[in-house]
């Protein structure tokens, strides 16, 4: 019989003395199944060892299956190696070691590839992807039908609608203490297509149809489990439920001495603690989204905070219920009626945290497809996880061996190392009208794709000449001009497959393909840094210095063809270029984008991106010079866009923010420095007044740690403390928001809590000094004004007032 499903999950198994992949997905009926497929693990080795003495290795349970001798490439060289399969998953590792010892083996490889991960890999088995499989029913221990394939295939048609399922939990912490060995799970929302329940166990009047009511805690999470199996979903998420959720879940479960066992194979979810937390569901996709939004959306966000309030209302434009969570442990003892809002409550959360899965679903998608691992795997991984594991699927197909992870003490090493950064041609500080602004379209990986970049092609026997070179402070470093590598391919493929889609999206406005677009985006404009970073397999410093180095040729190329044309060139970096026009047109700087063009090789572009009436350039603190990366420019919309101000940081204040964004509008907008010069100092007297309300000086700063890993003690881990006393979930990635009140002693010992302090507690002395002179006193500068002027003002019309 014949199968066809969309995989979303991937584990292994046992039958009958034989490794199974096992994939589970939705068939194309709407029945969750189980498809068995036999594969064998294995390792590579070259050399030329005694193959009866690889044959015989063994330790313990673990021994060798057979073995293959097969032509593969290691940095583009043609190779001859061995594949040495084992009969389980767990021999890899341990034969792979003993098999260094077998005299003639020069070296083994890719015995660090996850079991499942090798099988997508080599099967070419993506997820989310329609699959067919020839097949038969076998008997198992699964909660879903299984099958043993006898082929396997794919076509190329993502899953368009997955059953998804969210899920939050609300727990009783009285004493401000998060505590899962002690105090119960109050509250389990779930929320799905036509779908909506609230299960708790204390009852109380109500009218919700929603809530449902349990006879004691581990009733409830038993009727959460049944309602997990009906509904039946390919997706279960939540927002941080890989931190709190599962693991509160997993521990009260065993508190009531019970199994948490909703894994499609009868498995209880698994909690990595080891690092960063994760949940894994045998058999369900488990996306925390907040993970997914943090690596991958985060950057393109506004928002200040990741939330689950105010990630919502960017992307959705909704809120959380605001609700007074401390009335809840009240409600609770007492039984109260108020407990029906706390569910509402509940369930707002987990309705939100559904509609953002179905927000970033195509982007998670693309990635799955792109890389061909998990949604539960693609969720999780950095961006430099991201570009390995593409490699790792391109070096496949292309018949490359998989490099290995290097050693920590070759991480170590390759971190002393140092590539020559971009140029960058300084502008001086002040206020230019008439700008037009260049830039190269995707320099670095049109760079790598064009001048075949890669770890392979470097230094080649086989071209004498140094037609493809790039001079260094590594000496001359030359590329190969016959043979495609395995960067500059993999990123041309990504290049050209962009910019088709981009085609496609002008004709059809669909967000799968938008998504796609922005996936690919990321990926290319990664590679760059793969290269150079110390954990990477194919790490090649070389190739990132050869990178830069004709990244600052072809600005230099673009700035020496505008200064012989006649413009002024106001400022450069990296991959742009900006001109004065002066008594030229923009015809004219379009004319010169052109012909740069045109000598230019095929993937590399000069763009014109725009024209600007204004734009104000700051001073390096410090020096005389422009600071890298720090202007604001007025378009002809009439809209600024703002460059390395403290507007884009996280860590300032809104009033800082304001004022500053303020001040650019007036100078840029309306040419008036003494109107703008009048505004901060209007500010500073509300700020030393405590006129501005609380919500105006608060500053928020993301922890990249949990707060026992701070070595010192900032204001902004000080405030994380009070949240945790508090019990409060904190931890990596966690946007802590506090202010800074009167009184003496440190910064950190003057931090308060935003709902803990009156308007008049804040210290408006600290953000005038800290906060609105650092923030304007470069813009000023650059006009020659002195910031530390307008205190002088303030304080003499304060006097005054006397």
């Amino acid at each position: 019989m014949q199968i066809s499903f969309y995989p979303t999950d991937a584990s292994y198994s046992v039958r009958e003395e034989k490794p199974v992949i096992r994939l589970f997905g939705r068939s194309e009926e709407g029945e969750l199944v189980c498809i068995e497929d036999e594969f064998w693990p294995y390792f590579t080795i070259t050399g030329d060892p005694d193959e009866s003495e690889i044959l015989a290795l063994q330790e313990g349970e673990y021994k060798v299956v057979r073995i293959e001798r097969k032509s593969k490439r290691i940095n583009e060289e043609e190779k001859s190696v061995i594949q040495v399969y084992v009969n389980l998953p767990k021999a890899v590792p341990a034969l792979s070691k003993a098999a260094k010892d077998v005299p003639g083996v020069e070296k083994t490889y890719e015995y660090d590839i996850l079991f499942t991960r090798r099988y997508l890999i080599d099967k070419n088995i993506t997820p989310l992807e329609l699959t067919h499989a020839e097949c038969e029913r076998v008997q198992s221990e699964l909660k879903v039908p299984c099958y043993l394939a006898k082929k396997i295939w794919q076509e190329q048609k993502a899953i368009s609608k997955p059953r998804i399922l969210s899920i939050d939990i609300e727990t009783y912490s009285p004493n401000k203490s998060i505590n899962p060995k002690k105090n119960p799970i109050l509250m389990i929302g779930l929320y799905g297509t036509g779908f909506s329940k609230v299960i708790t166990w204390k009852k109380f009047p109500n009218k919700s149809k929603n809530i449902e009511f349990a006879d004691s805690e581990a009733d409830m999470i038993e009727r959460m489990k049944k309602h997990i199996a009906e509904y039946s979903p390919d997706f279960i998420t939540g927002y941080y439920t890989d931190g709190f959720d599962f693991p509160y879940l997993a521990e009260r479960a065993k508190s009531n001495k019970i199994k948490l066992d909703i894994g499609l194979d009868g498995s209880p979810v698994k909690i990595k603690s080891r690092g960063e937390s994760e949940a894994k569901i045998a058999g369900i996709a488990h996306i925390d989204i907040l993970k997914f939004i943090r690596r991958v959306i985060g950057r393109s966000l506004e928002t200040d905070s990741y939330s689950l309030d105010a990630v919502s209302e960017e992307l959705l434009g909704e809120r959380k219920l605001d609700i007074n969570m401390e009335e809840m442990f009240k409600a609770w003892d007492e039984g109260s009626c108020e407990l029906e809002k706390f569910a509402e409550y509940n369930l707002r959360d987990c309705k939100l945290t559904y509609d953002l899965t179905l927000k970033i679903l195509p982007s998670l998608i693309e990635f799955v497809r792109l890389i061909g691992l998990s949604p539960y795997e693609i969720n999780r991984m950095s961006f430099s996880q991201l570009v390995e594991w593409y490699l790792i699927r391109k070096a496949s197909g292309r018949g490359e061996i998989i490099l290995n992870k290097p050693s920590n003490r070759e991480q170590a090493e390759r971190m002393r190392e140092h590539v020559q950064g971009a140029f960058v041609f300084e502008p001086k500080p002040g206020l230019y009208k008439n700008i037009a602004i260049f830039d190269y379209r995707s320099l670095y990986p049109s760079i790598i794709a064009s001048h075949n970049i890669s770890r392979g092609t470097f230094n080649c026997p086989c071209c004498a000449g140094d037609e493809n070179s790039i001079g260094t402070e590594r000496g001359e470093l030359k590329f190969c001009t016959k043979k495609r590598g395995l960067f500059s391919e993999t990123i041309r493929e990504l290049i050209l497959l962009r910019a088709r889609i981009k085609k496609e999206l002008k004709e059809k406005n669909d967000p799968l393909l938008r998504a796609r677009v922005d996936a690919l985006k990321v990926l290319a404009n990664s590679f760059y840094g793969y290269m150079g970073f110390a954990p990477s397999r194919w790490y090649c410093i070389e190739c990132a210095e050869a990178t830069t180095a004709w990244a600052r040729k072809y600005i230099h190329d673009a700035i020496d063809e505008a200064q012989n044309a006649g413009f002024t060139v106001l400022y450069s970096d990296t991959d742009s270029v900006f001109l004065l026009l002066g008594e030229k047109t923009r015809e004219d700087a379009q004319s010169l984008a052109r012909g740069i063009n045109k000598k230019l090789p095929e993937l590399m572009e000069l763009e014109y991106e725009g024209y600007y009436p204004a734009g104000l350039f700051v001073a390096l603190k410090g020096s005389e010079g422009g600071a890298k990366k720090k202007y604001a420019l007025l378009g002809e919309d009439d809209n600024i866009t703002i460059k390395g101000f403290e507007t884009v940081r996280r860590n300032w204040s809104t009033i800082a923010k304001e004022t500053q964004q303020k001040v650019l509008e007036i100078i840029l907008k309306e040419k008036n420095v003494s109107k703008a010069k009048e505004f901060v100092k209007d500010t500073i007297n509300k700020l030393r007044e405590n006129s501005l309300p609380i919500e105006k000086v608060v500053i928020r700063t993301q922890l990249s740690r949990s707060t026992q890993s701070y070595s010192s003690i900032g204001p902004h881990v000080a405030a994380a403390k009070m949240l945790e006393e508090r019990g409060e979930r904190v931890g990596a990635g966690t946007i802590v928001s506090y202010v800074v009140t009167k009184g003496s002693g440190r910064i950190r010992d003057k931090v308060r809590l935003p709902d803990e302090i009156e308007q008049r507690e804040y210290d408006g002395e600290y953000y005038v000094q800290n906060q609105i002179i650092p923030g304007v006193e470069r813009i000023f500068s650059a006009l020659g004004i002195d910031s530390q002027a307008l205190l002088a003002d303030v304080r003499q019309k304060t006097l005054g007032s006397f």
